[in-house]
């Protein structure tokens, strides 16, 4: 049985009524006469109606109550299931809908094409000069022209130094100064070194003071 077949409404409803009232009937007599059998014989009666369970013993015995009213019989067709992701269903109700797809539309992708390509032509060259324009020197790199250099401190990376500079030269006295960051190797670890200058040998220990740093190797930097 397939399962068209099995969900197809049979019309039993007239065999089953035919067997109640002939249930009914045995069961009026029974009671008249005093009859011990008379629900076996109920049984019996009701086993040997014959019930169809198909659609086709149906067509061959009876004629259905649509057809007998002059109805048209229903009409069951298989059911197409498939499977689709959310674009694909998207698609297809657009399809159905009649709805014209953005990506087919050639008029519009070539408006938003001609829209965009002078304002790109317009930012090309300032994008390339920004991109091929030299970096400033670091003058943090380059040594004081004349005199002699102190050391500040020693640090983890050069950005540590900087900070740290940008820090101390807040004081009167280091403003003047120019940064100098040295990348040194103590110990298996890569420190840099922040110094400033030029400085007279005279002032170097006052300038080390200035900066909070007591350390005797601040003012004997060369």
């Amino acid at each position: 049985m397939t399962p068209a077949e099995a969900t197809r409404p049979v019309p039993i409803v007239p065999a089953l009524l035919g067997a109640l009232a002939i249930a009914a009937a045995l069961s009026g007599c029974g009671g008249a006469n005093g009859d011990p059998h008379r629900f076996e014989a109920m049984a019996d009666q009701v086993a040997a109606i014959e019930v169809p369970l198909t659609p086709e013993a149906t067509d061959r015995g009876h004629s259905s109550p649509a057809e007998a009213s002059g109805l048209r019989p229903a009409r069951f067709s298989a059911m197409k299931v498939a499977v689709m992701d959310p674009h694909a269903m998207w698609d297809a109700r657009d399809d159905r809908a009649g709805v014209r797809r953005v990506a087919d539309d050639a008029g519009l992708r070539d408006a938003v094409i001609r829209t965009a390509q002078p304002a790109v032509r317009a930012a090309a060259p300032a994008l390339a000069r920004e991109t091929l324009a030299p970096a400033p020197p670091d003058v943090g790199l380059r040594r004081p022209q004349s005199g002699r250099t102190i050391q500040l401190g020693a640090y983890s990376s050069a950005e540590a130094a900087r900070q740290a500079w940008g820090r101390l030269k807040a004081s009167a006295d280091l403003a003047a100064l120019t940064p100098v960051y040295e990348s040194v190797q103590v110990q298996g670890r890569t420190l840099t070194r922040l110094k400033a200058g030029p400085v007279s040998p005279d002032a170097a220990a006052a300038l080390c003071r200035a900066a909070s740093v007591a350390e005797d190797w601040c003012a004997r930097n060369g």
